[in-house]
């Protein structure tokens, strides 16, 4: 029984003691977003089921911005927070892409497979890429993943209404160099049904025509690195040729336009130990022919613009961030349409700073000053603060406050006939307060919620309003008040070979002139034509071994078509499906897919009288290659 008592086994003796300076394990929080400002990232699996189509179809799926669309094959522009297209800026790796002449980008001429990434900035954000985006902007980004090997993507596919797309991707290089090849086709007859329900009655089934649409286009990149220093240059090129349908009031069938761009892109990055700069320069080239052979109406027009920028950013303190911003950008418009050529010239000057939100507190401070031909406007400004609730959770209250102005593009000032040089500049002040929660339940169970409370103040905001169904005019609006709110609810669920997601989303917006120059204006008080009070998404997805399936849903309220609400276009609910099966297999991979879209067949029209077609399906197949 007292044997035990003379083992020793448990003690120590100091020779035998080995002594190791302690290890302290910290987390390293990476932040995507600024600092009280709201940035959202489209995941990768979104772009990746969105590969055969482009950015407005995803964007009108998958966010809360609201896509205004001609049709398939037509325009389509984006409304942010109760603003128009020409609110909303456009970016390719932070340099606008936006027309000059138009203010805006046809999202429906950019594919999806030629991005790497879309970014999302709203409100104030926007700052942080340029000036003008007093709704929001969308950054699309292309960039290098120096993984050693090689890459061979092949991704077709074909569908309803003589729908065909290509897309190839190529990408050679190791840690030092990289070469991406993307390669782009589509080709659309869009003859699809549609019921006409304007033309009288009893309603009958029409066949659109006159609505043929192709795109080509291929996007070059080149980067160098090596341990301080980044370099790239970027080749896009892009044309498309679209007939244009008529209304469905019209028989017109004559209507024609092509496009075609060409951005060409250098930049080099030099990092140091607390500072980093970045050069880029840039030249872009847009082209518009547009034929109507029954009224014998041509117009060409070319723009050219060239954008030199260079910033600065410094990290003076642990998670702080100083950033100086100097950029220029000249462009040239020649066009049959003015009586003249015309340029313009824009220097913009921006200082930042932000602190991460690592413990209590996080702010960003902006300030932007803009020189418009030898002409000084008034300062723009963003800030940001940043509480997080709750210590070591992602708990986050956000409120910012922002001044952002827009000049008139060159359609505004000298379009023939509608164009107004007497218009003046926008300037907006939007208050923002946000609440954000990422949760991680268990290792099994993730969550999200964002819930923001906007406030837009407009001054003479240049609205384009319909005089008839043919003719529009830009004109100020005194003063024009955005109110609403924005909400989001996602959680990811991950066991075994099963995974699941849901999305949730839905965007009040109240939009409407409070204050207008011209006596009886009866739209004060009402809400600004095509900008939807109510709007919703949603989507779930569901994934076991090589299968998965998600279906998407969303909402559009209605839209008042007229300056005194009393037209208007109703609600649509669109259903989207895609079933597919991916093989992993040894180097390789393969992708099959069936997309249903307007699962239920729903009759609806974004802009009036240009019918949306009906249920419609496209088979898509993507093999990669590693090596």
């Amino acid at each position: 029984m007292f044997f035990p008592l003379q083992l020793l086994g448990q003690l120590s003796l100091e020779n035998d003691t080995v002594k190791i300076n302690e290890v302290v394990i910290t987390r390293n929080i990476i932040y995507t977003e600024p600092a009280g400002l709201k940035k959202t990232i489209i995941d990768s699996t979104t772009l990746s089921d969105y590969s055969n189509t482009n950015l407005s179809e995803m964007l009108s799926g998958k966010s809360m911005i609201f896509i205004k669309s001609y049709g398939m094959g037509g325009v389509a522009s984006p409304s942010f927070r109760g603003t128009g297209a020409s609110q909303t800026l456009i970016t390719w790796n932070g340099i606008n892409i936006n027309s000059p002449m138009l203010g805006q980008s046809d999202l429906s001429l950019i594919p999806i497979g030629l991005v790497d990434d879309v970014h999302i900035y709203y409100g104030g954000a926007s700052m942080l890429l340029n000036n003008g985006g007093i709704g929001g902007a969308i950054n699309i980004e292309t960039k290098p993943t120096w993984k050693e090997g090689t890459l061979v993507s092949l991704n077709d596919g074909m569908g309803s209404f003589g729908e065909y797309s290509g897309l190839i991707k190529i990408k050679i290089g190791n840690s030092h160099i990289q070469s991406v090849t993307k390669g782009y086709l589509l080709a659309d007859k869009n003859n699809f049904r549609y019921l006409d329900n304007v033309n009288g009655s009893p309603f009958v089934w029409k066949t659109r025509t006159n609505s043929q649409v192709s795109q080509q286009g291929f996007l070059q990149e080149l980067y160098l690195n090596n341990s301080d220093n980044v370099a790239s240059a970027r080749i896009w090129y892009q044309a498309s040729d679209r007939h244009i349908p008529p209304t469905m009031l019209s028989t017109d069938e004559n209507e024609r336009q092509f496009d075609k761009s060409l951005r060409i892109m250098f930049n080099d990055n030099i990092n140091r130990s607390k500072s980093s700069y970045s050069f880029t320069g840039a030249w872009l080239m847009g082209r518009l022919n547009y034929s109507d052979k029954l009224a014998m109406n041509n117009s060409s027009s070319l723009f050219e613009t060239l954008v030199m920028k260079a910033e600065r950013e410094s990290h003076p303190w642990n998670y702080t961030n100083f950033k100086i911003n100097l950029s220029d950008e000249f462009c040239i418009v020649k066009t049959n349409l003015y009586d003249r050529k015309v340029d313009r010239n824009t220097s913009t000057f921006t200082a930042s700073m932000e602190r991460e939100c690592i413990d209590k507190f996080g702010i960003t401070i902006l300030l932007s000053e803009i020189l418009l031909n030898h002409k000084f406007l008034i300062p723009d400004f963003s800030t940001g603060l940043q509480f997080r609730l709750i210590e070591d959770k992602e708990y986050f209250l956000k409120a910012s406050i922002s001044r952002n102005s827009r000049i008139p593009t060159m359609n505004d000032l000298y379009y023939p006939y509608s164009g107004n040089t007497d218009l003046r500049n926008e300037y907006a002040f939007t208050y923002e307060l946000s609440y954000e929660m990422n949760q991680k339940i268990s290792s099994l169970l993730k969550t999200k919620a964002a819930l923001s409370l906007f406030h837009n103040s407009i001054k003479d905001m240049i609205q384009w309003n319909p005089v008839n169904s043919n003719f529009w005019t830009p004109g100020n609006i005194n003063r024009v008040s955005s109110t609403g709110l924005e909400s989001e609810v996602s959680m990811a669920y991950s066991v075994n070979k099963f995974t699941s997601s849901l999305y949730i989303g839905y965007s009040l917006t109240k939009s409407v002139p409070e204050i207008s120059d011209s006596p009886g204006d009866n739209s004060v008080g009402k809400q600004l034509i095509y900008i939807p009070i109510n709007q919703a998404n949603s989507s779930v997805r569901f994934a076991y071994g090589v299968f998965y399936t998600s279906l998407t849903t969303s909402f559009t309220g209605l839209r008042y078509t007229t300056k005194d609400d009393l037209a208007f276009l109703p609600y649509y609910i669109i259903n989207n499906l895609i079933i597919g099966l991916k093989l992993p297999l040894h180097n390789t991979s393969i992708d099959l897919n069936l997309n249903i879209n307007n699962l239920f067949d729903y009759n609806y029209q974004s802009i009036a009288y240009y019918p949306m077609p009906g249920r419609s399906y496209f088979v898509k197949i993507l093999f990669q290659l590693f090596k």
